[in-house]
């Protein structure tokens, strides 16, 4: 399943000790079944396994697709009369599957500048960034990665009972800090973190135009929304996630983090019902097309 050496193996066991130690009022065998189930389902995800749920849906002149694989995040391709634009890219794992898929979508894919969307560091999100040329990060998520090139603990490793986690799925996605040459930061303000979401900046991709709104650490430091007004089309990440039509495989993914997290994946509960809040709030008065992190778009 994993090709460890016998250093890697001790670490992974060390970090599996460290998650029962962190979460002792758990049962231990709930834990080591969410350990062995997130792991065996990581590894049958790759390959002939990996197995998205591919959508299309036109928005005005615009084309959506979402790729949903059975583990791991959605990733959206937006193209449109100008080029492509790419919303977030998975597990690192899964970096070589999803470019094959993205090709056998669109063969003229890397014709032109590829250009990627990140909505959070986390690594189900960010797994492909080298392969683009330009990755579009605010200020927030780059100094997440800066944190991890220069030895500081980074947003998820900084509270320690999560460090373990962390660390295990660093080994079972083959995650490595990305190279960052391709980055072009997004705020042209700093974020208001008094707010749930406050607006950081504006961008121009693909033809289209994008408002930017950062939140204030609910699911975790850095996260993103994206609102494309003209088209009423709204990219959440994790923000907003959509468990309708989940796969059983898709239902596991996202159970066993929170379990092996301590109860949630979000750093601050009451902060990220904030941010869902705002969120909604902001979309108030018209019809919205809702793009989340997980699951199935929908409509509001």
């Amino acid at each position: 399943m994993f090709s460890f050496t016998d250093e890697e193996r001790d670490h992974f066991l060390n970090c599996a000790d460290g998650i029962l130690q962190s979460h002792s009022k758990e049962e231990p065998e709930k834990i080591i079944s969410a350990i062995s189930g997130y792991a065996d389902l990581i590894a049958k995800s790759k390959g002939t396994g990996y197995t998205p749920k591919i959508s299309k849906q036109a928005i005005g002149d615009v084309q959506v697709t979402r790729i949903e694989p059975p583990c791991g995040s959605n990733t959206y391709i937006l193209e449109t009369p100008a080029g492509f634009l790419v919303i977030d890219s998975g597990f690192p794992c899964y970096a070589e599957e999803l470019k094959q898929t993205v090709l056998s979508l669109y063969p003229k894919f890397p014709e032109k500048k590829t250009e990627l969307l990140i909505t959070h560091i986390d690594m189900d999100h960010m797994g492909a960034m080298d392969l683009f040329d330009c990755v579009y990060l605010n200020a927030t998520s780059l100094e997440n990665f800066t944190r991890e090139k220069t030895g500081v603990p980074n947003y998820r490793v900084k509270n320690p009972t999560r460090a373990p986690f962390y660390e295990m799925v660093v080994m079972l996605t083959k995650y490595t800090t990305p190279s960052l040459a391709n980055i072009s930061l997004l705020d042209s303000v700093k974020p208001d973190h008094s707010l749930p979401l406050s607006h950081i900046g504006d961008l121009k991709a693909a033809g289209l135009t994008f408002s930017i709104y950062e939140g204030y650490g609910g699911h975790v430091e850095g996260s993103m929304i994206f609102l494309e007004n003209d088209l009423g089309l709204i990219f959440t990440g994790d923000i907003l996630i959509n468990p309708d039509g989940f796969t059983p495989e898709q239902l596991r993914s996202n159970r066993y983090p929170a379990i092996l997290a301590g109860g949630s994946v979000n750093e601050d509960s009451k902060k990220a019902a904030a941010e869902r809040y705002a969120a909604y709030e902001m979309m108030q008065g018209r019809r919205w097309t809702i793009c989340p992190g997980h699951g199935d778009v929908f409509q509001l």
